[in-house]
């Protein structure tokens, strides 16, 4: 159980899970379907389907551009242009597109990219009541809950997420081995829920000491308290499997012997996956990033960068191992060798805003404020400029002594319907030091607003 306890680091879905998603299978069947339905009536679509099933989704792009431009308002072509962008890492422009599809209609599967593509950018306060949306009217449709499935781990949506990936496990469209890793680590996230909760209910003090023995005694340690929860609660019996304890206690809430329960019974099934993806496939490296993971969360962070560059020697096929190891060496504040994961990630994938974006985090951190500013104003040029981007430049302006053009940038950013609130933030920061008061005041209003969302 001390395993259980240890993965509580914020590391699922995307890093290793973008291969999935390039693979053809994981171009979405909507836009194909869509260039079937319309070719006749727009030949671009004909073309723009065989450069996306080629790979070459910068030509895609373009014929995409050429579609809409004969018929405005269609949602299937503004998504599969929304597709071509995506595969092309460029996510605030995907964005843009999947939005505008669902103005003109709703339809899942383009409201799950739209999802995906805001979880890879970490915007939780926007992707959560999107996630319980999906759950809630698309867990069975596997093709969409399949594209954010990664997404309800990086929201810390654990309970979720098992019943998500218990549904993957027995499909043939995810891969076995990740969806074995993910559904470990939903079951231990959802064991340290459990276990929190668990910690302020009352009467609770036998049931946590029964699950720190766990770290010397095993699964036999942390159910030693079994009979004291028989004792206590006419709800609590020792043969309930998971999903059996969650009914339960989803009826009864407040009882501290089933909080138990799940606590244990989490870690015990987070560990049997492991096990199970241990025995059926020994050289996964989603399996080898688990353990490096757990290495990492358990403090060995030396141990767990050696066990990330082995990974980067032996699985170069796999896209999103220098993000990993960046991600890692951010989380260690040591910013130059996360900086240079980055960039190397950029050098594989140089429209992939996600590095850029930890990359321009760690050049502030370094306080390379003027390098910072020429690595972001050619992103600046792009259709729609992501809102880190602009955040990161206004602060290398102000950081470089220029508060009016760290203004001009943000007052621009605003601009965006779904404007992040730290754009109000910082502006009323600005402001109030430029002297405009009253600016100030506006902003701070606009800030309260949109954090009452």
């Amino acid at each position: 159980m001390s395993e259980v306890r240890s993965v509580a680091r914020n590391r699922s879905a995307p890093r290793l899970l973008l291969d999935h998603f390039r693979k053809p299978w994981g171009i979405p069947a909507l836009a194909l379907v869509t260039v079937c339905l319309q070719a006749q009536q727009v030949p671009e679509l004909q073309s723009a389907r065989q450069a996306m099933e080629a790979k070459q989704y910068a030509a895609a792009e373009q014929d995409y551009r050429k579609a809409l431009a004969q018929t405005p308002s269609s949602a299937e072509i503004m998504t599969d242009l929304g597709v071509s962008l995506q595969m092309q890492g460029r996510s605030a422009d995907a964005i843009h597109y999947y939005s505008l599809a669902l103005k003109q209609r709703y339809v899942p599967e383009t409201y799950a990219l739209l999802a995906q593509e805001r979880c890879r950018m970490g915007e939780l306060d926007s992707l959560r009541p999107m996630l319980a949306k999906i759950y809630r009217e698309e867990r069975k449709n596997l093709r969409v809950i399949s594209a954010v499935a990664p997404c309800y781990l990086d929201s810390d949506e654990p309970i979720e997420s098992v019943t998500i990936y218990q549904s993957l496990l027995n499909s043939n469209i995810y891969p076995q081995d990740l969806a074995l890793v993910q559904l470990a680590k939903s079951y231990m996230r959802s064991g340290q829920v459990f276990a929190t909760r668990l910690s302020k209910a009352h009467g609770s003090e036998p049931f946590l000491a029964a699950l720190r023995q766990a770290s010397s005694a095993g699964s036999a340690g942390a159910r030693s308290a079994f009979p004291e929860a028989a004792r206590i609660s006419p709800y609590f019996r020792p043969e309930l499997d998971w999903q059996g304890a969650l009914g339960l206690w989803r009826q009864h809430p407040q009882d501290t012997a089933l909080l138990y329960l799940l606590s244990v019974l989490s870690g015990e099934e987070g560990m049997r996956q492991i096990q199970i993806c241990g025995e059926q496939f020994p050289a996964s490296p989603h399996l080898e990033q688990f353990y490096a993971d757990v290495l990492a969360d358990q403090g060995h962070g030396d141990e767990a960068i050696a066990q990330y560059e082995q990974l980067v020697r032996e699985h170069p096929d796999l896209s999103e191992l220098h993000y990993s190891l960046g991600l890692l060496r951010e989380k260690r504040e040591e910013w130059p060798a996360a900086a240079e994961a980055f960039r190397q990630q950029l050098a594989a994938y140089p429209n992939d805003e996600r590095p850029a974006a930890h990359l321009s985090r760690c050049m502030l951190e370094m306080e390379q404020y003027a390098a910072l500013r020429d690595f972001l104003r050619p992103r600046m040029r792009a259709e729609h400029p992501p809102q880190w981007a602009s955040l990161n430049l206004a602060e290398a302006e102000e950081k470089l002594g220029d508060p009016g053009a760290a203004i001009k940038i943000l007052v621009t950013a605003e601009q965006d319907p779904s404007a992040d609130k730290l754009v109000h933030y910082r502006l009323m920061h600005l402001y109030s030091l430029s002297g405009r008061p009253e600016e100030a005041k506006r902003e701070y209003a606009l800030f309260q607003a949109a954090s009452r969302k």
